[in-house]
């Protein structure tokens, strides 16, 4: 027997203040003779939930880890999952905001459990709270988690287990998240499941059928209960049903009949206790009646809830913590530099330094032809980089039809063979554009469970970032417009073909129809009738193809078993499609690389004038020119832009030196990453203008980190990142002359740049960012596993 050597006690929160206060005093109180921390992650709270926590860190007795993410990051088991890998502890403790432990032993009650090495996991038992309701009380009497007998489960014999019926597996399997504790050990091989509810039972599950011990220790008690009104108590209780139904394929209650025979059967029972409690005549009828009322509710919604016919797979305990994950992208440095490229690279770095093997499928855009020595297309070729390797697929791009832009057999064929030489756990599709989208499924068909981060619009745009060439931003889908957008240059035709998108089938089979029609008697006449032919079954095939797009690309996506958003924007923008389940639709921005990034004392302008920045491409899309003209005739304003600028080959630019004024503007050029904070040492504001939906502009995470304030366009992953009044200022998308009146509160507000660069957000690292996909994966593989390991003993397993 050994004890537990560190413990890590894990809160999430969210609009906690009515029992908070009393949860951390009772922590704080705890006398446990090992090493212990606590770390909490607030999903939003807008009540007193963050200064009750940071009063209670600033006399926190051991380590107080914080940290705040969006509501929309929240999931029982991601949150849970995210606690666990941001903190060290060899014993995990799970522990909700209103769970208040009854004594400063309960730590180490609960910790002794795992002196025994067989202990995977252990569990508190709930007390009903000194002020519960009479019914919550009555209620809770037959809960497994309130019983006061001590509990320890092994699952029997494989045949005698076997022929359980689900009810009597659901017993077995029982345990709450609300008061609890896991080995590290065992969580690494098994993180809890995204799931709606339950994500405790599948954990126990999954340990038990491999061999563990679960335990329901009555000693360690925590208070703990709800007084739930009719209306609530179904709904909990329709979710709880739906997961046993999908999950276990356990049927809480067969039939609406059965709900309403079990309401009569408990009545009796309910109204017996209720009189045990010393209640009599009215008073009696009544709560017994309310009491009945409950029991109902909670019967018919066990019924309801039970009809979904979706069934799950099981999870699994994986064998091993290390994965094989392979990464797809259109490009790979050194190649391509650009952010999804180089994101691929650093969080494929950071997943190889800790142990996994990561291999990297990249399209490559070969500059010789196959005459003059260059690879051939769709043949894999093998490299190293950064200490990666990198499979590169030669692709020229020389699409035969719209839909191989899309869909290319050729490419699926190579991503067949590499998978079955690589036989990846897991495939994190970064981008599939001049690749395929039905990679995702032939992944799933090679066994892999599979990520696809969306990292742009390319699933809802062809030209990905719904945007037009004639610089009209596509707020809603175009229709036939679209084919115009993607195939022609007479981009004034657009909204025209918009508006005759009801008529494009019509048309279309006329086309068709016109091209299957035989040759014309007249040699002459066939030759003219010929080349019209040609053309309307080149327009007829690649209307087709656009409209088949939606579907494939959208459906394939959104088969994979996890989908990330980087920001907020982009994920309602793919949610709006009505394609993908929201469920698996996760929003989590980037981790970045921020060694490098440390931000240096500000110098000052000699003339006095406050100095904006740029840093970025100089292409239309990104709103230059709308910055140029803003700051022209400025007084008290300098502009500094920073990135490649050659008026002499580039219309664009020669049009930014046209606007520009001299006396305020100065093109600077390329810089080297490294010296980035330098260049911000130059910037008090940076500006980012653009004109298309970006996503999650890496320009402003690194102003973030060098402690500068952004004042951006109000669309997007932009409006989304950049606090209004907190960290930076919105101006109208494309109005110089709003973007002007917000920069000149900066030449006439003196104070304003100190008091915009006082609560900068929390930027993810790499490391951060890995540790979080890392569970992903965990998580996904353990869903597919074949399956789990041998019985073993979990204390040398951790060795």
């Amino acid at each position: 027997m050994t004890a537990v050597a560190s413990i890590s006690v894990l809160l999430p929160t969210f609009q906690g203040e009515a029992f908070l206060e009393r949860v951390l005093a009772a922590l704080a109180a705890q006398r446990v003779g090992a090493p212990w921390d606590l770390h909490v992650v607030d999903s939003g709270s807008t009540d007193r939930t963050l200064e009750l926590l940071a009063a209670a860190r600033e006399r926190f007795p051991v380590p107080f880890e914080l940290e705040r993410i969006h509501s929309l990051e929240f999931d029982h088991g991601d949150t849970r999952n995210r606690l666990a890998a941001s903190s060290r502890g060899e014993l995990l403790v799970f522990l909700t905001q209103d769970a208040i432990p009854s004594s400063p032993d309960w730590l180490a009650t609960l910790a002794r459990n795992f002196e025994d090495p067989a202990v995977a996991a252990a569990y508190c038992r709930n007390v009903p709270r000194p002020d519960a309701a009479r019914l919550t009380k009555l209620l809770s009497a037959g809960d497994l988690g309130y019983a006061a007998e001590r509990r320890e489960v092994r699952l029997p014999p494989p045949a005698e287990y076997a022929r359980l019926d689900a009810h009597a597996k659901r017993v077995l399997y029982n345990f709450n998240d609300v008061a609890s504790a896991v080995r590290r050990s065992v969580w690494e091989l098994h993180p809890f499941p995204r799931t709606e509810f339950g994500e405790d039972l599948l954990l126990a599950r999954a340990l038990l059928e491999a061999g563990h011990t679960v335990v329901y220790d009555a000693a360690a008690t925590v208070e703990h209960s709800h007084d739930y009104g009719v209306a609530e108590l179904a709904k909990r209780a329709e979710i709880d049903a739906r997961f046993n139904a999908e999950w276990l394929d356990r049927i809480c209650v067969a039939s609406e009949k059965d709900a309403r025979v079990l309401e009569e059967r408990c009545a009796p029972t309910d109204r017996a206790a209720l009189a045990a409690q010393g209640l009599s005549g009215a008073e009696l009828d009544l709560e017994a009646a309310r009491a009945r009322e409950l029991r109902g509710a909670l019967f018919q919604a066990l019924w309801r809830g039970g009809r979904s016919a979706v069934r799950h797979p099981r999870t699994r305990v994986l064998a091993g913590k290390e994965l094989s994950v392979l990464f797809v992208a259109h490009g790979f440095p050194p190649e391509t530099l650009a952010g999804t490229e180089v994101y691929t690279q650093t969080l494929g770095r950071e997943l190889l330094r800790r142990g996994h093997a990561v291999t990297v499928l990249a399209r490559s855009a070969p500059k010789r032809s196959v005459a003059d020595g260059g690879p051939e297309d769709f043949v894999l070729q093998r490299d190293e980089y950064d200490g990666l390797t990198v499979w590169r697929l030669p692709h020229r791009l020389d699409h035969q039809s719209l839909r191989e832009s899309y869909a290319h057999p050729r490419v699926e064929a190579a991503f067949r063979e590499l998978v079955q030489r690589v036989r990846p756990d897991v495939v994190h599709f970064q981008h599939l554009l001049h690749l395929s989208a039905r990679l995702v499924d032939l992944a799933h068909e090679a066994g892999a469970a599979t990520v696809l981060t969306l990292n742009d619009y390319w699933g809802l745009c062809a030209r990905v970032q719904l945007v037009r060439p004639d610089h009209v931003r596509c707020e809603n889908g175009q229709g036939l417009g679209c084919l115009v957008c993607v195939k022609h240059k007479d981009y004034a035709t657009i909204e025209r073909a918009k508006a005759l998108y009801p008529l494009a089938a019509p048309l279309v089979r006329a086309a068709e129809f016109v091209v299957s029609l035989p040759k014309a008697p007249s040699v002459k006449l066939e030759r003219i009738l010929h080349k019209r032919r040609v053309k309307l079954g080149r327009w007829a095939r690649a209307y087709r193809d656009m409209q088949a797009r939606p579907a494939l690309v959208l459906g394939s996506m959104a088969r994979a078993d996890l989908v990330i958003g980087p920001s907020r924007f982009l994920r309602e923008k793919y949610l709006a499609s009505g394609r993908f389940d929201a469920r698996r639709f996760v929003y989590s921005d980037y981790g970045m690389v921020t060694e490098h990034l440390r931000a240096l004392a500000k110098t000052r302008d000699a003339d006095g004038a406050v100095r904006f920045g740029y840093v970025g491409s100089l292409v239309w899309y990104k709103g230059v020119d709308v910055l140029v003209r803003a700051v022209r005739g400025l007084a008290g304003a300098k502009l500094a832009v920073f990135g490649s600028f050659d008026p002499a080959k580039d219309e664009y630019h020669a049009e930014l030196a046209r606007l520009a004024d001299p006396v305020r503007v100065t093109f600077r050029g390329r810089f080297e990453n490294a010296k980035l904070a330098e260049v911000y040492r130059e910037i008090d504001v940076l500006v980012v203008p653009s004109v298309w939906f970006e996503n999650s502009p890496l320009t402003i995470h690194e102003a973030f980190l060098l402690r500068t304030p952004v004042v951006t366009s109000d669309i997007g992953g932009m409006k989304e990142l950049v606090r209004d009044g907190v960290d930076g200022l919105h101006f109208r998308v494309g109005d110089a002359d709003d973007l002007r009146a917000r920069l000149a509160r900066f030449t006439t507000e003196p104070e304003l740049v100190a008091r915009l660069s006082q609560d900068f957000p929390r930027i993810k690292t790499i490391a951060e960012d890995a540790a979080d996909m890392e569970w992903r994966y965990r998580a996904l593989v353990a869903a597919r596993a074949p399956s789990a390991p041998e019985r073993r003993d979990v204390e040398k397993a951790s060795r």
